[in-house]
């Protein structure tokens, strides 16, 4: 038999939550006193494009694991500033103005703001 892995001490915080499943990241604390969070691979690319661990240093650097997951393994120092850059994203370049369009009351129009979403204008 396999030996048992020591339970999971769920953490208390608004934005991790103590579920297994590929839409949150899990997080709990080892004996040590650090924190050991569970990255579903979809999270994973979104927290690293936010740049979720600058001014952290990973050592060892995360591996994949066989569910296509990552762990990482935070002090608390570093858990903090994990925290603090997911409630602070980086600041990106301000988007360019898109061209304005000319008005068409005859016709829909699209276009996209800058956040990417599609504005519609329909005439009445």
């Amino acid at each position: 038999a396999a030996p048992q892995a020591a339970p999971e001490q769920p953490v208390d915080d608004d934005n991790i939550t103590a579920s297994k499943d590929d839409d949150n990241i899990t997080a709990s604390k080892d004996p040590s006193g650090n924190f050991v969070l569970r990255i579903p691979v979809g999270l994973w690319k979104i927290v690293q494009a936010n740049d979720g661990f600058r001014g952290i240093t990973l050592s060892p650097a995360p591996t994949q694991n066989p569910d296509g997951s990552y762990t990482v393994i935070l002090t608390v120092a570093q858990w903090q500033i994990f925290q603090d850059n997911q409630k602070n994203p980086p600041q990106q370049a301000a988007p360019q103005a898109a061209p304005e369009q000319p008005v068409d009351d005859d016709n829909i129009t699209a276009s996209k703001d800058p956040s990417g979403n599609f504005v519609l204008r329909i005439p009445v």
